[in-house]
């Protein structure tokens, strides 16, 4: 199975999916990571507004090379996110390669508001980072069965209409975003492999997976 995700969108994942409960022998919580989450590729045509008190970084996965993690004190706008705009407080951190504007999450979510200068008209939109939640408690032993939904997928702005946002596929890939009917797959969360297929919900901006823990549940890698 490949997971193919082209647009990076953000998945804001079931409350299942973010749990780091005690499972299988584990006797206590990992403890809470923030993540970075994407809010839009470099673009000469997009602006973002960062309300006070977030945390942002500008660079790329290709090379992983990052500016410096910067905490804005006000509302701070970037327009266009683009170098050399020169709307940015350092150099670029990777000259020549396509970039990303990152923003950290925290213990509440953050509406960042995005706006694409190419339309007409201009249009924004408030695009939410998930705010980082502390562990549920979730057991998971032998036989238990799960539903698991993927919901409020977006993509930046200057994504053409009806572009793939995610796939999951078998390999070879046929058609990408059918191959996945009636697929079986393995999903692996804090080292309980669970058995997974298409759940019966599935829209243009949600999916569900069907998972059960395997009556002997193997630890994953």
């Amino acid at each position: 199975m490949r997971f193919r995700n082209r647009f990076l969108p953000l998945l804001l994942i079931a409350p299942f999916l973010l749990s780091t409960s005690a499972l299988h022998g584990q006797t206590a919580p990992a403890p809470l990571v923030p993540l970075w989450v994407m809010v839009t590729p470099e673009s000469a045509t997009v602006a973002v507004v960062l309300p006070a008190g977030t945390t942002y970084r500008f660079g790329d996965t290709t090379n992983n090379l990052w500016s410096t993690a910067i905490t804005v004190n006000v509302a701070t706008t970037f327009s266009p996110v683009f170098f050399p705009a020169g709307v940015f407080p350092f150099a670029d951190p990777d000259p020549n390669t396509a970039k990303e504007l990152d923003v950290l999450q925290t213990t509440a979510p953050q509406a960042i508001q995005v706006t694409n200068l190419a339309g007409s008209p201009v249009t924004t939109v408030s695009q939410m980072v998930p705010a980082l939640t502390p562990p549920a408690s979730v057991p998971v032993t032998p036989g238990t069965a799960y539903t698991l939904t993927f919901s409020n997928f977006t993509i930046p702005p200057t994504v053409q209409q009806n572009a793939e946002m995610m796939s999951f596929v078998n390999s070879p890939e046929t058609h990408a975003n059918q191959a996945w009917q009636g697929t079986q797959m393995n999903l692996t969360i804090d080292g309980v492999t669970m058995v997974c297929t298409l759940g019966p919900a599935t829209t243009a901006q949600s999916f569900s997976l069907n998972c059960t823990v395997p009556s002997a549940a193997s630890p994953g890698n």
